[in-house]
Parts: C-alpha cells; structure tokens; sequence
C-alpha cells in the first residue's frame, strides 16, 4: 500500500500543481531550496475505512505564488492565501482517498484547515506520514505528507 500510495500522491500533487496552479516541479533546485523556512501549512482529514490526513506545508515564496497563479492577482490577500492552499490540499487529499479502495463507507472530506505557525510545531509531533513528497518549484517548495491513522502500529504489531 505505502509504495502505492507514494506514486499516487506525487501524480495528483504534481498534475494539481500544473493543472491548477500553473507549476512546473524544478527537481534541480532540490538543493538550494534544502534549507528554506516553512511559511505555510494546510491540513484536510478524510474518514472512511481508513481515516487521516493530508499535510501540505510551503516555503520561499510559494504560499503567494499559489493564490496569486490561480487568481490570476498579483497580490492576493491573506485569506486569498489561505483558501487557495487550502484547496490545493483538498484536491490532492481527494485524488489520494480513492486509491485506499472503496469501503463500505466511502470517504467524507473534511473542508480544509490553514495551520497557524504556533500550530506547525504540533502537527509535526502526530506521527509518521505513509508517504511524503517534496516537490521543488521555481516559486518555492512543497512538502506533501499523508497520513493514515494507526498504519504503522498495525505494521508493528505483526513483525
């Protein structure tokens, strides 16, 4: 599952980014952008067979480029900011949820929360994501992270 996951989520991270945004991932700059501040996170939950989350996390730039490319808005304001990463993650969260399979449930979405930075520090403390991505753009960086709740305890109690 986490293999497949993994190809998953960079399809759907990388075709939203390009699709939506208007991005094109840079994997030369992974390098110089190794080291840049985080300035932005959004999360979005998702319930069904498997529950968790998505946690999409931006530096150097790319929290305005996002709003800004898909508002067509040089200067987008903060709640702009907000929403248009916001989105971002609940497209990416969608297009991953369906490759866990079709339960009995299904899959509700929850609308997509802004992390405030005072926040990020207690996110990082939740666990281990299945499959995380970085994806290295001209406007800045993006890590993707996914997460399925109880994934790695599972793992560990059958070793």
């Amino acid at each position: 599952m986490k293999t497949k996951i993994k190809k998953v989520l960079e399809e759907a991270a990388i075709s939203t980014f390009e699709d939506i945004c208007f991005m094109y991932a840079v994997p030369e700059l992974k390098e110089i952008q190794n080291n840049l501040k985080m300035e932005a996170a959004a999360e979005v939950k998702y319930h069904g067979d498997y529950t968790g989350k998505l946690l999409i996390e931006t530096r150097g730039g790319l929290f305005s480029a996002i709003a800004a490319n898909i508002l067509s808005n040089d200067i987008p304001t903060p709640r702009q900011k907000r929403d248009a990463l916001g989105e971002i993650a609940n497209i990416i969260c969608g297009n991953i949820v369906t490759c866990l399979g079709r339960g009995e449930q299904g899959y509700k979405i929850e609308s997509p929360k802004f992390l405030k930075k005072d926040m990020l520090g207690k996110e990082e403390q939740q666990g281990k994501p299945l499959s995380e991505i970085t994806l290295n753009f001209n406007e800045g960086r993006a890590d993707v992270k996914f997460f399925v709740d109880g994934y790695f305890d599972a793992k560990e109690k059958k070793k």
